[in-house]
């Protein structure tokens, strides 16, 4: 019995299915999911039903040293030196002591090892900060023998830290679609509903799902919107997510003393009929997976830089519309192409965003790529 084990920062109600996936992928292997558990409100729900697969929490511990984010879970190194694993997967994040202190353990022992890597950075250090951060994440990444990526800009990040291209393979971050599949036309019958209820039909709406944050930059987007009503666009916004922002978010909103701007809190089961209501998402800030789940209700989408799989996902004037980070401007403009195109070019954009779910972002990819490459390491 070969032994797997997976740590990730949390476990992500997003990721359940794909966790199932992989420890059901054969026989032979023995998978447990070693994951961090937030201690406070920080805009990631987190999933805390009981679980058809192994796993174990640890408690998410966090300092900041300067620029940099430094995580620790207590307990962790000690559970995966008892659990013993053949192959170690762990993510890219080298400021998290307790995969560092689990991938020089791996080295040490010799054990199989695949850094999973998103390629997205803050880009809150510069200088020699920077130059010494690249330095860490370049021998951490080394010490893996396979490297799987969200995104082919995860790939040249990867590269770009001393990892030889034949080491590197790209894993699409992606959605669970059976599930989306199986209630598709439950999903669209309630959509219905939303639009009836929220008066969306003669609007052009936008949608925005997730973390209320800094990072996720929704001030910037409320910003956007005052700009576009002031020239008297039938527009409206919907806004799904928490966070510790969110009062400061609230009071954005009651200033703007718009009825067109519609806060729902958070929503996690039951939210794709939103999805499925709105003409189009907009991810502000940073983020990645709402794009996925955007797409594959056949919405176009406004992004600028959100975790790397966007240049993967959101093409301009193919599936969507890019924008300069941080700019208002920009936004604006990105949205006001989407209100002015003409019915046929949204039919377009919109077949081609569910197409590109369908064929490589989702979750049975990512289940094959992964489930290939660990049978490959291991035997090799």
């Amino acid at each position: 019995m070969k032994k797997i084990a997976l740590i990730t920062p949390m476990l992500q109600p997003y990721r359940i299915s794909f966790y199932e996936k992989l420890s059901k992928m054969s026989e032979g292997y023995q998978w447990r999911i070693f994951h961090g558990v937030p201690q406070a409100e920080d805009g990631r729900p987190s999933y805390k039903e009981e679980t058809s697969f192994d796993e174990e929490g640890f408690a998410e511990l966090k300092y900041f040293l300067g620029p940099f984010k430094i995580v620790n879970n207590k307990g962790l190194y000690s559970a995966i030196k008892r659990f013993n694993p053949d192959l170690l997967i762990l993510q890219g994040i080298t400021g998290d002591i307790s995969n560092r202190r689990a991938i020089s353990w791996a080295n040490r022992k010799d054990k199989k090892i695949i850094v999973w890597t998103c390629g997205w950075e803050p880009g809150l250090a510069k200088g020699f900060l920077l130059s010494f951060k690249n330095r860490l994440v370049s021998a951490f990444f080394k010490k893996g023998d396979l490297h799987l990526t969200y995104s082919t800009t995860a790939n040249k990040y990867v590269e770009s830290m001393g990892v030889s291209p034949q080491n590197v393979i790209t894993a699409y971050n992606g959605i669970e679609l059976d599930h989306l599949h199986a209630a598709e036309d439950k999903v669209l019958t309630q959509s219905k509903k939303i639009i009836k209820e929220l008066d969306l039909s003669q609007h052009t709406s936008f949608l925005y799902v997730g973390g209320l944050i800094q990072e996720k930059r929704v001030d910037l987007l409320l910003d956007a919107f005052k700009s576009l009503r002031e020239k008297n666009y039938k527009i409206k916004l919907i806004i799904v997510g928490d966070g510790p922002l969110r009062d400061q978010v609230q009071q954005m909103i009651n200033e703007l003393g718009d009825p067109n701007v519609i806060y729902l809190g958070r929503i996690i089961d039951g939210v794709d009929p939103y999805f499925a209501a709105a003409d189009c998402f907009v991810l502000p800030g940073i983020g990645g997976l709402a794009l996925n789940q955007a797409m594959f209700w056949r919405k176009t989408c406004i992004v600028s830089e959100a975790d790397g799989t966007e240049n993967d996902l959101v093409i301009e004037s193919e599936t969507g519309f890019r924008f300069e980070k941080d700019n208002l401007q920009s936004l604006s403009n990105a949205m006001e192409r989407r209100i002015k195109s003409s019915p046929s070019e949204i039919e377009k954009m919109s077949a081609k965003s569910r197409e590109i779910i369908e064929t490589k972002s989702n979750v049975n990819s990512m289940v094959q790529i992964f489930s290939e490459s660990v049978v490959n390491l291991l035997n090799s």
